[in-house]
C-alpha cells in the first residue's frame, strides 16, 4: 500500500500539522465531554439539572458553538476521507446505529428534534472513526488524558472561584462538584474514564501520578458514590489485566475462564445481597427511585417496541408519551437512567439489537487477542467496554446527543477491528518472529 501521506511532507510541517490536529481533537472531545453545555454559553436545554433560564445571547452562543464543532469535525473527516474509506470496515454495527438514528426521523414523535440531533450524532461517529484510524493508541490516550486534565483543572477552578456554576445545585447535593459538566454524576463519570485512560497509557511517571491525583480529587469531590464504586471495580480489573499479561497464552485462557465464572458468581451474590450493598453506599434498594422510572419506561416501550419513539425524541416533558411518565412519577425525568432501556425507547428493539451485536462482536474479537500475546495493547479498549457495561446499568451513557462516550465507543470498536485485522495479517506470515510495539499500529494496514 502507498505510504501515509503525512510522511511525505517536511518534518517541521508534518509535526505542525499533527500538532494542530491534536489540539482540534482536544477541543472537540472537551465539547463532547461537557455534552455541549459549555458553562455560561450553552442553552439550558443541554443541562438537565440547571435551574436558570437561557438568555437569547446564550442560545445564540450555544448554537454557534455546536456549528463550530460540527464544522471542525467535517473539516477533519473530509481531510482524511480516503483514509476513512479504507478503514470504513472498522465501523461495523456502529454505522448501522448511526444510520438508524437518522432514519428514525420518519417515525419519530418529534421529527424536528430527531432530524436536528441525529445528523450530528452520525457526524460524531465519523469523528470516532477518524480518531481511531488517524492516531496510534499511544497518541489517542495522550489526547484523551490531556483533554481530561484540562477539564479537571477547569472543574476545580469553577468549584472554588465560581461555585454558582461549579457546585451541584440540586436538592440534597449542595457542595458536590459538577465543575464544567452537566451535574455531579457526569463529573464523576468523566473522572472515572480519565483514570482508566491514564492507567492504560503505559508506565507511570511523576506527571501521570500528578494527573491521577487530580482525577481522584475531583472524583471524590463530585460526591458520586456510583462513580466511586465503578472506579474501584475498574481499577481492580486493571490489576487483573496486568496480572494476566504476565502469563503465557495457555495459562491465560484458563485464568480468563476462571475470572468469568467468578464474575458471574459475584454478580449473583451482589444481587442477593443488594440491600446490604446499597446500605454500604448509603442508597436505597430502589436505586434512588430508578426502579420506578424503569417500570414506567417499560410501559412506554411496549407501545412502540420495534422502532421506538425516534432518536432523542422521547423525553419531551409534558409533551408526548413522556408526559405519562412524568404524571405517574410526579416529577420530571430527563432520561431512562438505564442505557439499554434508553436505546429501546429511542431506536426500538432494532437499535438495541444493533448495539448488542456490536458489543458482543467487540468482545469476540478481543478474545482472540487476549489468547495471544497482544493483551497490553488492548487495555484501554477492554476497560472502556467494561466502563460502558457498568455505567449503562443506571445511567444513559452511550446514546446521548453530544456525548463523548458514543464517540469513544465508535473509536474503541474501530480500534478492535483494526487490531483484529493486524492480528490475522501477522498470523499469516510464514512463522517469522515479529516484534510488536504494544502501542504501534503496523504500517501494513495504513494507506
Amino acid at each position: 500500500m502507498p505510504p501515509d501521506k503525512r510522511y511525505s511532507l517536511p518534518l517541521t510541517k508534518t509535526f505542525s500539522a499533527i500538532e494542530v490536529e491534536q489540539i482540534l481533537c482536544v477541543c472537540v472531545l472537551a465539547f463532547f465531554a461537557m455534552q455541549g453545555a459549555i458553562p455560561g454559553i450553552a442553552p439550558n436545554e443541554a443541562n438537565e439539572m440547571t435551574h436558570m433560564a437561557a438568555t437569547n445571547l446564550m442560545k445564540v452562543a450555544g448554537i454557534g458553538s455546536q456549528l463550530l464543532i460540527n464544522a471542525t469535525i467535517a473539516m477533519l473527516v473530509l481531510g482524511y476521507i480516503e483514509r476513512l474509506r479504507h478503514f470504513a470496515f472498522a465501523l461495523q454495527w456502529t454505522a448501522a446505529i448511526a444510520a438508524l438514528s437518522i432514519c428514525s426521523t420518519v417515525w419519530s414523535q418529534d421529527a424536528t428534534t430527531t432530524a436536528r440531533r441525529s445528523i450530528p450524532f452520525a457526524l460524531a461517529a465519523a469523528f470516532g472513526l477518524y480518531f481511531a484510524s488517524r492516531f496510534q493508541i499511544r497518541e489517542q490516550l495522550s489526547i484523551l488524558t490531556s483533554t481530561m486534565v484540562l477539564l479537571a483543572l477547569a472543574s476545580a477552578a469553577l468549584a472554588f472561584f465560581a461555585p454558582s456554576i461549579g457546585l451541584e445545585a440540586s436538592q440534597g447535593h449542595h457542595g458536590d462538584w459538577q465543575g464544567v459538566f452537566t451535574q455531579k454524576n457526569a463529573c464523576g463519570r468523566a473522572m472515572v474514564f480519565a483514570g482508566i485512560s491514564l492507567l492504560s497509557a503505559g508506565r507511570m511517571n511523576p506527571a501521570r501520578y500528578a494527573a491521577l491525583l487530580l482525577f481522584t480529587v475531583v472524583l471524590v469531590m463530585s460526591g458520586s458514590r456510583g462513580a466511586w464504586l465503578i472506579g474501584a471495580i475498574l481499577i481492580f480489573c486493571f490489576g487483573l489485566l496486568c496480572l494476566l499479561d504476565r502469563f503465557d497464552p495457555g495459562s491465560r485462557v484458563l485464568l480468563l475462564y476462571g475470572l468469568a465464572f467468578a464474575m458471574i458468581a459475584g454478580l449473583a451474590a451482589a444481587w442477593f445481597c443488594l440491600p446490604m450493598v446499597m446500605g454500604l453506599l448509603h442508597r436505597d434498594v430502589t436505586l434512588t427511585g430508578r426502579t420506578a422510572i424503569w417500570h414506567q419506561v417499560w410501559i412506554a416501550i411496549r407501545k412502540r417496541p420495534l422502532l421506538g419513539y425516534g432518536f432523542s425524541a422521547f423525553w419531551q416533558g409534558m409533551r408526548g408519551e413522556s408526559s405519562n411518565v412524568t404524571i405517574a412519577l410526579r416529577f420530571v425525568v430527563f432520561h431512562a437512567h438505564n442505557g439499554l432501556l434508553e436505546m429501546w425507547l429511542e431506536l426500538g428493539a432494532t437499535g438495541l439489537l444493533l448495539f448488542v451485536l456490536s458489543y458482543l462482536r467487540a468482545w469476540r474479537k478481543l478474545w482472540v487477542i487476549l489468547r495471544s500475546g497482544g493483551i497490553r495493547r488492548t487495555f484501554w479498549m477492554i476497560l472502556f467496554l467494561l466502563f460502558i457495561a457498568l455505567y449503562n446499568f443506571d445511567e444513559n451513557t452511550l446514546l446521548t446527543f453530544n456525548g463523548i462516550f458514543w464517540v469513544l465507543y465508535v473509536a474503541a470498536v474501530a480500534n478492535i477491528e483494526i487490531f483484529s485485522l493486524e492480528h490475522r495479517q501477522l498470523s499469516s506470515l510464514n512463522n517469522r518472529a515479529v516484534s510488536i510495539d504494544p502501542f504501534h499500529r503496523p504500517s501494513m494496514v495504513r494507506i
